[in-house]
């Protein structure tokens, strides 16, 4: 007799996998994780009182899964054998590094998307990317709530089907939706019949799912960060910030007859953050960003601050941080950290040109 003590619920989460208990009238098993046809795990576990334990799988799976935007969602395998007999289970398993204690992870995923942090700032320039797990069957309609203030100076709302209006998911997976906020404003325009107007705030429904993004001017033109977060989508955090550039030189000196030379040297330059005053939902997304495998920024005179290609992106590295979250509503959070390029050459930015010329206007009128 072989038996699997495995509860395998529709979906689970990494993070709360449980240790694997096999029950067995064998003197051992021969155990195998399986990961599409390829062993993650294998060996030889001995019975005692008529079962045996195959500890913590989750930091497996985790590490298989774990920054891969395209592999965060998979079906896993489990093969015992022993004495001519052998037992299987197959469990499908979401990519989350921190426990969230869901017994039954499926209900939350079908009522959230794939963040802590539904209520978010964006820049006016920026765009929404959102991901969420659909089940087989699952009627998906993305649909868009817009509030602005038009060219009156009236404040008005608008909705919207964006996409997958009558669309059945044809199997259990991860679908993601990007809406940019500049197509939302053209198309209020088109439907108003107006010529401008500010947006204010964006809520985004997918089912029983949503999510609200409110629009802070005082964001543009700041750089944002984009990361991968606790479920292993990207997330882009923008935050009001002063930056402190600091390099330092490492080097030796060397002694050439009357005089000395440096060599050995080795330059690095990083940037030291300290945020303005962040929501309860910004602290979240702080958190998972400081501790997040891939942070990635734009950077270079040609690059877009929203480009949405993550692999596109500069990779960066969180060196130190200081994050103290109060939930005392009297206190201002906010947080420290340094952040420097993978790359161990140091980055410059080189100065762009005036600009100002096309074929009509040429270098001439200089």
């Amino acid at each position: 007799m072989i038996q699997f003590g495995f509860y395998t619920p529709t979906i689970a989460l990494s993070s709360d996998l449980p240790d694997i208990t096999i029950f067995t009238d064998h003197d051992f098993v021969d155990f195998r994780l399986l990961a599409g046809g390829y062993a993650l795990l294998e060996g030889r576990y001995y019975a005692l009182n008529g079962s045996t334990v195959v500890p913590d799988i989750s930091s497996i799976i985790e590490h298989f899964l774990a920054g891969n935007t395209d592999n965060n969602l998979f079906d896993f395998n489990l093969e015992a054998k022993a004495g001519g007999e052998s037992a299987t289970a197959t469990f499908n398993v979401l990519y989350c590094d921190k426990s969230t204690g869901l017994f039954a992870p499926e209900y939350w995923l079908k009522e959230n998307f794939l963040t802590l942090s539904p209520f978010r700032r964006l820049a006016p320039d920026s765009y929404i990317n959102l991901s969420w797990y659909t089940t087989e069957k699952e009627g998906i309609m993305f649909r868009v709530y817009a509030t602005f203030i038009n060219d009156k100076g009236q404040r008005d709302t608008y909705q919207y089907a964006h996409s997958g209006n009558g669309q059945i998911a044809h199997m259990n997976g991860i679908m993601s939706q990007l809406v940019y906020l500049s197509d939302i404003r053209q198309k209020i325009i088109s439907a108003k019949k107006i010529e401008s107007l500010t947006l204010q705030s964006v809520t985004v429904r997918c089912g029983e799912r949503s999510a609200t993004f409110f629009v802070d001017p005082a964001l543009a033109d700041i750089v944002p960060f984009f990361y991968l977060n606790c479920f292993g989508v990207v997330e882009q955090l923008s935050l009001q910030r002063t930056t402190t550039e600091k390099v330092k030189a490492d080097r030796s000196i060397a002694a050439l007859g009357k005089s000395s030379q440096f060599y050995d040297v080795t330059t690095s330059k990083e940037y030291e953050v300290e945020s303005a005053a962040l929501t309860s939902d910004e602290c979240l997304q702080v958190e998972q960003m400081l501790t997040s495998p891939s942070v990635r920024i734009p950077y270079g005179p040609n690059t877009s601050l929203y480009d949405n290609d993550f692999d596109a992106l500069i990779p960066i590295l969180i060196t130190d941080f200081t994050s103290e979250l109060s939930d005392s509503d009297e206190k201002l959070n906010s947080v420290k950290f340094t952040w420097r390029f993978a790359e161990n050459r140091p980055k410059i930015a080189a100065p762009q040109s005036p600009g100002i010329f096309n074929d009509k206007f040429n270098p001439t009128f200089s």
